[in-house]
């Protein structure tokens, strides 16, 4: 039973190692949200909601114009019906300007988000579509775990929800700020992990019956 164990946490530990890099633009929202937040501090000393609500917005305009081209190419490229390409489309801004009328609905963009995306990829499970997955993964090399890859992402999301929720419950607004700059990397490395998983675990796709 120990050797078991043992060779479960090398299995464990072994889907976290050797992570790739995180692209430097990825990180460019995050950097625009850690400068924003404490130079809006200092212009509005006697508001700090206002200035996390624009320190907030601005970060989410920088990450959403440097994803709307590869956006809009995958809905372009997806399979189903307008109104999932519209939800995918129109998520973060959607969410972004509902929440800008208060900090603590800033704070749960993320969630929101992420629920946005638990129900295209349950919905995806459901029809047995995979068009969102396969939108964002395209090629022979993803295309026959599809099905794996949007039960994983439908894991990986509710996994953002409660984490999210969590810090918010936690930690101070200026904690949740370094929590939120820094997720792309927590996201970047459960990614890696998630799709190790899937590919480690899944049998080939000439072996399944």
């Amino acid at each position: 039973m120990d050797g078991r164990i043992w060779i479960s946490l090398r299995i464990f530990a072994a889907l976290f190692e050797k992570i790739p890099m995180i692209e430097a633009r990825v990180m460019l929202p995050s950097a625009v949200l850690l400068i924003a937040f404490p130079v809006c501090r200092t212009l509005w000393p006697d508001q700090p909601d206002i200035a996390f609500v624009v320190a907030f917005v601005l970060c989410q305009t920088a990450r959403f114009s440097l994803r709307w081209r590869a956006q809009f190419a995958r809905e372009a490229r997806r399979e189903g019906t307008g109104r999932k390409r519209m939800v995918g489309a129109f998520l973060i801004p959607g969410a972004v300007i509902f929440a800008a009328q208060s900090p603590e609905l800033c704070q749960h963009v993320p969630s929101m988000i992420s629920a946005g995306f638990v129900i295209l990829f349950a919905i995806d499970a459901m029809d047995s579509s995979y068009s969102t997955a396969r939108a964002y993964w395209p090629g022979a090399v993803y295309a026959p775990y599809a099905r794996e890859l949007t039960q994983a992402m439908l894991v990986l999301h509710l996994i953002y929800i409660l984490l999210n929720e969590t810090m918010i419950a936690a930690v101070s607004l200026e904690g949740w700020v370094v929590f939120y700059a820094f997720l792309p990397v927590v996201h970047h490395v459960l990614l890696t992990a998630f799709f190790r998983t899937v590919f480690w675990v899944t049998p080939d796709p000439e072996r399944r019956s």
